[in-house]
């Protein structure tokens, strides 16, 4: 009974308690400090390499591997269709879907999410809708994305605008005009997001002037370092003479110096061509395709065909997390309250990419016929959604009689077909059997629990040599492989009528 007590004493609390209670206004942050009625970035980087402005960060993406990874994730997402779900199945949510397909057809928006999705990057983009009336709708005359160093956020999470006569505050912008995408920080208390430059800004430091390092040591080791030698007594106009000698080497194909003076060649001394500069440049192209990629195998040379199948998977996650994050803030922003102007009380709809692969044509077809022979069989919209349109239902086959095999394609009946009926319309092959089953049936008879299989034996050796009218049997059965064999040879049935008047049998024809 206490326990309920005290759950609806804290539900009392939480409802008398609406309002946000951890907010980050009036220095409530203890992470950020308070200067002024705008926030910023709490990125350690900006703060003390940067001042605060994301212009530091506008360099790392002159590194070609930082570029290339880049457009390699960005376009992971771009190259996807799209596709507009409606929100509701009604003929007005239908409405607002054709009315958004036709707005984000018309404003090209691949190219807007690749520009947005570069907050990946810096940790937000800004860009500010133009609309346009076409009727009685709304729609997009444009989407431009705007340079995120323009604009700062206020203790609301408002966005501003800097401007040249008014750099403190910033002028208030309203949020129906604008689109943010913040993405990267791990809690809501950082409008600024966290993007891969803060993950990126050393491992290209260190990238740089590890080229600078291997640059000056090809130069110094990359040819033998000429050492001049002068006396001790040597004055200073023959020092300078000896030293413009040393250095015309580098340019002059030959020299000459006063006598007493020597110049030596000083080559490599023994390791020096081992300084491992290459291994730490290739060491932070990986750090920075496993930062922006989440792993190296796409950009770089695998190990086996196993561990590239394992990154890809993870380069197939990483796109469809960044396309979900950005189609959902599009979808919650722009779609919801433009869609919301035009089809009041109709549920917005929204727009995703299509980051599955299609099925595997071969593999479908294989499936789907073994599931046919399992007993199930496919609907016209599971047709269309595996192979796609251009299919129709062809006219099923008649149905078989079962007992009558089709062996051929034309099947007609034959002249043996013809004779052996003739043969058992007459009698002649019961008359020739009967004494053959009469015989067959009399030894089965006399078979009994107590017959030995000697008994068995000695009956149907006694069987075999029992004397019995089998000429008759004989006589048909010769009649019949005659008749046969010479129907096979000739095509027809050989019957009387189909003989000459006069002549017993077929010219050349043999009796039997």
């Amino acid at each position: 009974m206490a326990r309920k007590t005290s759950t609806m004493r804290l539900r009392s609390v939480r409802l008398r308690n609406p309002m946000e209670l951890a907010g980050i206004r009036d220095g409530r942050d203890i992470t950020r400090p308070w200067i002024g009625p705008l926030l910023e970035p709490t990125d350690p980087i900006l703060r003390t390499r940067g001042g605060g402005s994301f212009d530091i960060y506008k360099p790392i993406l002159t590194d070609p591997q930082v570029k290339s990874v880049m457009i390699q994730r960005l376009s992971a997402v771009t190259s996807r269709e799209w596709e507009v779900v409606p929100g509701e199945d009604t003929a007005a949510g239908q409405r607002a879907a054709d009315w958004l397909r036709d707005e984000l057809s018309a404003m090209k928006f691949d190219r807007l999410t690749e520009k947005m999705l570069w907050g990946l990057f810096y940790g937000y983009s800004v860009a500010e809708q133009m609309f346009r009336r076409d009727g009685r709708l709304w729609g997009w005359e444009e989407i431009r994305v705007r340079d995120r160093v323009r604009f700062r956020f206020d203790e609301a999470c408002g966005l501003r605008l800097l401007t040249l006569s008014n750099m403190l505050t910033g002028e208030e912008m309203p949020a129906e005009k604008f689109w943010v995408f913040s993405t990267g920080a791990d809690h809501d208390d950082e409008p600024y997001g966290l993007g891969l430059a803060h993950w990126l800004y050393w491992p290209v430091w260190f990238k740089r002037n590890g080229l600078k390092l291997w640059l000056i040591a090809l130069d110094k080791f990359g040819m033998p370092t000429a050492m001049g030698k002068y006396g001790p007594n040597a004055t200073d106009e023959e020092k300078r003479t000896l030293l413009e000698a040393v250095l015309s080497i580098r340019s002059e194909a030959g020299i000459i110096i006063p006598e007493g003076m020597d110049i030596d060649m000083l080559s490599a001394p023994a390791g020096a061509s081992s300084l491992n500069y290459q291994h730490l440049h290739d060491t932070m192209d990986e750090a920075i395709a496993k930062i922006i990629l989440s792993q190296t195998m796409t950009t770089d040379d695998g190990s086996s065909r196993s561990q590239a199948e394992v990154h890809e998977g993870v380069a197939d996650r990483v796109a469809k997390s960044d396309a979900d994050l950005v189609c959902q803030s599009f979808n919650e922003g722009p779609v919801a309250r433009l869609s919301e102007f035009n089809f009041p009380g109709v549920a917005p709809p929204q727009v995703w990419r299509k980051m599955e692969d299609p099925e595997d044509t071969t593999a479908a077809v294989d499936r789907d016929q073994k599931l046919h022979q399992m007993g199930w069989r496919m609907t016209e919209e599971r047709v269309r959604e595996t192979y796609g349109d251009g299919y129709e239902r062809t006219e099923p086959a008649p149905a078989r009689d079962p007992a009558v095999p089709d062996f051929a394609e034309h099947r007609h009946d034959s002249a043996i077909d013809d004779l052996v009926d003739q043969i058992i319309a007459e009698g002649h092959a019961e008359a020739a059997a009967a004494p053959l089953f009469a015989d067959i049936a009399a030894f089965l008879e006399g078979i009994g629990p107590e017959t030995t299989p000697e008994d068995l034996r000695a009956r149907l050796d006694a069987l075999r040599d029992a004397p019995g009218d089998s000429a008759a049997l004989v006589e048909l059965l010769t009649e019949a492989s005659f008749a046969a064999r010479l129907a096979g040879e000739l095509g027809a049935v050989v019957d009387d009528e189909e003989l000459p008047d006069g002549e017993d049998s077929l010219p050349g024809a043999v009796a039997p």
